[in-house]
């Protein structure tokens, strides 16, 4: 099996200085949209993937749809709820990936885990791939922000006060703290009893899921975080944040998340030997 390699593209100096504030109004924009509606008894409707939605999903996407589109009317979109749309510039060409609610089902369940995913990319001719992003949590008051070697977590009046993040080292399975969005041989899960296997050697095992299983572990909280399926809305942001935090994000198979919508996110020490026992022939 080939090292892991980073994910996360080069941001410039002045990319950031463009597009780092503005990343922290779209998140004021859609915390906007989804505190009001949170452990309010919301309506939840249900889409044709089974999965729930509500009208916070949706405004908040829309609040930083139109943002991007007043702001910047030449980037591509690519959101969950209101599906994409093509930049309409010349290379470099960016896009923004939305994911409104990450944890809808959280977010219905009165849970404060759900998170907003943000993600810019940039396409130099070779294709898309992440450059910056963040994961907020609305309801905790607090966001990680990522890029190429930088991560950071951000919370007070108006996110001002800021300090780094940082994996915590993890090389043996039975000292490690385990994270999965929903256990594997659940209806809405993807996996077998190879993610069981896994289970059985951890100190610590944990249905913290979705986002906020990848803000644990490139905060220091969690050593292992694991995704059997997603999409690319769910994945786009997770690595300039995990990699930033010094994390290694690959799908489970050990490639691109964004490709093999998938993901295991570790410390590094464990990402080898996790990645093994996910694909071992044995069940």
């Amino acid at each position: 099996m080939t090292e892991p390699v980073g994910y996360t593209r080069n941001i410039g100096q002045e990319e950031l200085r463009q597009f780092l504030p503005f990343l922290q109004e779209l998140a004021d924009a859609a915390a906007a949209e989804i505190l009001p509606n949170f452990l309010t008894g919301i309506h939840v409707d249900e889409k044709s993937n089974h999965t729930p939605v509500t009208r916070a999903d949706r405004g908040a996407e829309k609040a930083m749809r139109d943002l991007i589109e007043a702001r910047f009317p030449a980037h591509g979109i690519l959101g969950e709820e209101w599906g994409g749309k093509e930049p309409a510039e010349a290379l470099p060409r960016y896009r923004w990936i939305l994911d409104p609610i990450d944890g809808t089902r959280a977010f219905i369940s009165n849970c404060f885990l759900f998170g907003n995913l943000i993600a810019l990319e940039r396409d130099d001719g070779e294709g898309f791939g992440p450059i910056l992003s963040s994961i907020a949590f609305p309801a905790a008051g607090v966001r990680a922000i990522g890029w190429k070697n930088h991560a950071e977590l951000r919370r007070g009046t108006g996110f001002s006060q800021s300090v780094p993040m940082k994996v915590r080292p993890c090389s043996r399975l039975k000292e490690a703290t385990l994270l999965v969005t929903s256990h594997w041989s659940t209806p809405e899960q993807v996996g077998d009893g190879r993610i069981q296997k896994l289970v059985d050697q951890a100190k610590l095992y944990r249905t913290w899921g979705d986002c906020f299983g990848y803000f644990a572990v490139a905060s220091g909280g969690a050593d292992i975080m694991i995704d059997p399926d997603l999409s690319y809305w769910d994945a786009a942001a997770l690595i300039p944040v995990a990699e930033g935090a010094g994390g290694v994000i690959t799908s489970t198979k050990g490639g691109n998340p964004l490709i093999d919508k998938s993901a295991v996110c570790t410390a590094g020490g464990l990402h080898r030997e996790v990645l093994q026992i996910l694909n071992s022939s044995s069940l």
